[in-house]
């Protein structure tokens, strides 16, 4: 009888191991968790008054961008909190953000880092709530032709959507170059001087 003990003790084991995992990771994607970190407070803010907001009748929080969901994606969020998340911590308790002004001086890092963790995914957060899209225009669908034929993914065109605007990254070779790299600002060419 010895045998059944020990089994009953690993299942117990095994399925207290599984819910603290799936528990945990549940509790650290909520928004009131990401928000208690002063320096999320102020992109929180700027969500709230983006388009995002309210546009499909919901409102998204952290998760819903930031965080790949489902079971298939559970690795991906874990890796998320866990290999992206811990010096993110450690950064938010030896960076002082106590001002927007202060915060606003990381901005730049932390979209890149945000941009590039879409571009690695396929922006597949972005597909959860964007399904089937159907671009208006020529150019808009020109420019979702590219999803097939370069490589490119939502990341690749939509930046600053959301959270206040800062430049845009050329995320190919940003990737190709192993660092970041500024997207070329196409002047426009007025007719008078053609």
């Amino acid at each position: 009888m010895p045998k059944l003990g020990t089994l009953i003790t690993g299942a117990v084991l095994g399925i207290g191991l599984i819910t603290v995992v799936f528990g945990g990771e549940a509790a650290i994607s909520r928004t009131e968790f990401c928000i208690s970190c002063h320096s999320e407070i102020y992109p929180y803010e700027e969500l709230k008054k983006s388009s995002h907001w309210g546009a499909i009748g919901m409102d998204p929080g952290c998760k819903d961008c930031h965080v790949p969901q489902g079971l298939s994606n559970f690795h991906k969020a874990v890796w998320t909190h866990v290999v992206d998340g811990v010096p993110f911590l450690i950064k938010e308790f030896t960076t002082d953000y106590s001002t927007v002004e202060k915060f606003n001086e990381h901005r730049p890092e932390a979209a890149f880092r945000a941009r590039m963790k879409l571009k690695e995914w396929d922006s597949l957060t972005c597909r959860a709530c964007h399904k089937n899209t159907k671009p208006p225009g020529a150019s808009a669908k020109a420019a979702h032709a590219k999803m097939q034929s370069e490589g490119a993914t939502c990341i690749d065109c939509h930046q600053n959507l959301v959270h206040k605007k800062v430049p845009e990254h050329d995320l190919n070779a940003s990737i190709a170059q192993g660092k970041p790299v500024i997207k070329e600002v196409k002047k426009k060419v007025d007719d008078e001087d053609e």
